[in-house]
């Protein structure tokens, strides 16, 4: 039975920042929305110092024994199951306490420990990574970001349906392009062949192949890709962001006319700053479990982790793992071999 309000169960280890930010954005979590609750994850004394004295409603702290270290291999994160932060908040989620995960842990435990404890929707191969690409019209869902480096056409073909439900666009079926060398049918390698083949045959808005460079032209709402092509894009972009962001800074901080221009066009280049800036779009789910699984960024601070955890409340409240698995049956792909 659903309840009222949505319980995220965080992870407070993940991350290169530690429990600080993961308290931190916790707390304002809370203090934001009055249909979230919290089960904040971890070792009590690590978490002590950055706790209130009181600790304000809708916000509780589940002990573990102990938290994963960043490159645990998946044999070690399976071994230690719940006794870590992650599997404890993941085991919250599977047994009902709670509707989703938030962690900014690794890839690796969290499909290590999502698949094993939360289990994949029926017919799904693979999960996968999903994130918002700022677009010239928006943002493009983009997916598989690293879960995945090496799939098969029946995994591009889920990754497609998972993207279109989660994409979410109202006034017109999202558009999905699958990530190729170039636009012609005859350019790329025997999976993206077999997938295109396939993804010809669905009742999708599908627009064929689209280059790397159609992903910020927003040329379609859902650009899919496998893990290691998805993460070079997504990694390579947030670095060319923060570099162009920091080169405008230091350029409009130099000469008194530069500095003029700057304080007359500060509303625009706020806005711009704000749409491009990667922490505006922290939270990527994994989709394809039975339950709601989000990853923060491991550097994500304070404001970027809290857009993690809005994210989270966001799909639980639309219910996403199960409007994945009734799309994924009715198109039949849950039987693609």
């Amino acid at each position: 039975m659903k309840r009222a309000a949505i319980t995220l169960a965080v992870d407070a280890h993940g991350g290169d920042h530690g429990p600080e930010v993961m308290v931190g954005a916790a707390l304002d979590a809370v203090a934001e929305d009055p249909g979230i609750e919290i089960a904040l994850v971890g070792i009590p004394s690590d978490l002590q110092p950055w706790l209130p004295a009181s600790l304000p409603p809708r916000l509780r702290v589940v002990p573990s024994e102990c938290a994963l270290q960043a490159d645990a291999r998946p044999v070690s994160v399976l071994r230690t199951g719940t006794a870590s932060s992650l599997g404890r908040a993941m085991e919250l989620v599977g047994g009902g306490a709670a509707d989703a995960v938030v962690s900014a842990g690794s890839t690796v435990a969290l499909m290590a420990l999502g698949v094993k404890m939360l289990g994949r929707l029926p017919g799904i191969r693979r999960p996968a990574l999903m994130s918002r690409i700022p677009a010239a019209n928006g943002f493009t869902s983009m997916l598989d970001l690293g879960a995945n480096l090496a799939v098969d056409a029946s995994h591009l073909v889920q990754f497609a349906i998972m993207g279109v439900v989660m994409h979410g666009r109202r006034d017109a079926p999202p558009s999905v392009g699958l990530l190729n060398v170039g636009h012609e049918e005859s350019k790329g390698h025997a999976v993206v062949q077999a997938a295109h083949e396939y993804l010809l045959e669905l009742p999708l808005n599908y627009h064929g192949f689209i280059e790397g460079n159609d992903i910020f032209a927003g040329r379609v709402d859902v650009a899919v890709c496998d893990g290691f092509a998805g993460n070079l894009i997504l990694k390579s972009s947030e670095g060319l962001a923060r570099m162009l962001f920091s080169e405008l800074r230091r350029s409009l901080r130099g000469r008194t006319r530069a500095r003029l221009g700057a304080w007359l066009a500060a509303p625009a280049v706020r806005d711009v700053l704000e749409r491009y800036d990667p922490a505006q779009h922290n939270g990527a789910p994994l989709l394809g479990l039975r339950n709601v699984v989000v990853k923060s960024h491991g550097s994500a601070d304070r404001p970027a982790t809290l857009q993690a955890l809005r994210e989270a409340g966001s799909e639980a409240r639309r219910e996403v793992p199960m409007h994945i698995g009734e799309l994924i049956s009715s198109y039949g792909a849950d039987s693609i071999q």
